[in-house]
């Protein structure tokens, strides 16, 4: 469930998946985590985390999509904060922003209080520039130039079927900047820059533009496309820009595609430049 098993350059999260003869399978074993003591505190399947940034204050790791963010209920189920702390053998991590369990990319802790207040007001005051890539579906209506969602969205519905809406009264605020990076046959790459942090955003607002995200079932996104299943929702965040809360330097953080999402961008004959724009 963690994303360390590939069927056919695929990730295979679903244990009842049938093999057949011939297929290709590369499995991630990190073989120190399969030790007695490892595998008591921690389970012999947890997740891959690969660190993109640290210094005294900050620590910012790339997440695998499958991993929540924070602890669950069901305390059989790992998480990318308790992961961490595994990682770093450190007694505290500060939790600033969050992904979807599908989602993954750059997320950013803070290794001492001290840093506390200062990235808590850059977020309040939108200092933070978050970038996502987001494969979708070709749209009948693709606009070509950057263009901006906003409006209040609300939840609507229950348990799996429970997702953001637009409303007219009730909801909280969300803005969402878009541009469309590559124009694909089956897909498109979109680039998304939340202005709010509500949840689910991006992947409400590109479904009401009628592109919703590959993989996304919950807000209409296709589980196929030219012949390749799509086993997530193909949103990764891509890149994080900010004022340093001590230093008050820039600071930019970039996370490389996962292998799921560049497998599947190249099937569909996309680049993997996360940096140049569309032509």
């Amino acid at each position: 469930m963690a994303g360390a098993v590939c069927v056919d350059a695929r990730v295979a999260r679903r244990p009842g998946l049938r093999l057949t003869r011939g297929m290709r399978l590369d499995v991630q074993v990190d073989v120190e985590r399969l030790r007695p003591q490892a595998a008591a505190r921690s389970g012999p399947l947890a997740p891959v985390i690969h660190v993109l940034y640290r210094d005294e204050w900050l620590v910012s790791v790339a997440k695998p999509a499958g991993l929540q963010t924070h602890a669950a209920a069901d305390t059989r189920l790992d998480d990318l904060v308790s992961a961490t702390r595994r990682l770093l053998n450190v007694p505290y991590l500060g939790v600033h922003h969050r992904l979807d369990r599908d989602t993954s990319g750059v997320v950013l802790f803070s290794l001492d209080p001290a840093a506390n207040a200062g990235l808590a007001a850059a977020f309040a005051d939108r200092a933070v520039d978050k970038v996502y890539h987001a494969l979708t579906t070709p749209g009948a209506r693709v606009p070509g130039r950057p263009w901006r969602v906003e409006g209040l969205l609300a939840l609507s519905g229950s348990g799996l079927r429970a997702r953001m809406t637009r409303v007219a009264a009730g909801g909280k605020r969300a803005e969402t900047s878009f541009v469309v990076r590559q124009r694909l046959p089956r897909a498109c790459v979109v680039e998304a820059r939340p202005l709010t942090g509500r949840k689910h955003q991006i992947r409400a607002h590109l479904a009401e533009c009628g592109l919703p995200i590959l993989g996304d079932r919950r807000y209409g996104g296709p589980t196929a496309v030219g012949g390749a299943r799509v086993v997530r929702a193909m949103l990764h965040a891509v890149r994080l820009t900010l004022p340093h809360p001590v230093s008050g330097r820039s600071l930019r953080i970039e996370c490389p595609y996962p292998e799921d999402f560049a497998s599947l961008l190249r099937q569909l004959g996309g680049r993997l430049d996360t940096t140049k724009p569309s032509r």
